[in-house]
């Protein structure tokens, strides 16, 4: 995954330990190229609304700020709920470069 925005599949889940001020996180699923402990800067409202485990597809790319690197999508663009069957179908069908 590049600079460019590419659509992904991410989950939420609930945030142990970490150093966040949100109990809910969202992260990217396994193969589509980009470490799980990658976080996703995204819609909070996205991340509560939903429960946790929800998968979504997002418009999204990787982020370099002075912090680790994160992947990032807008708050403000459309995200589209898929069940595991849509989240495994896409990731197998997509191409990762």
């Amino acid at each position: 995954m590049t600079n460019r925005y590419h659509y992904i599949i991410i989950e939420t889940y609930q945030s142990h330990g970490e150093l966040s001020r949100h109990s809910i996180r969202a992260r990217p699923l396994p193969g589509q190229g980009l470490p799980l402990t990658m976080r996703v800067e995204c819609s909070t409202f996205m991340r509560e609304f939903h429960p946790i485990g929800t998968k979504f597809k997002v418009k999204a790319k990787i982020k370099s700020t002075d912090e680790a690197p994160h992947i990032y999508t807008s708050w403000q663009w459309k995200y589209e709920v898929v069940s595991d069957d849509d989240a495994r179908k896409f990731i197998s069908q997509a191409i990762y470069a």
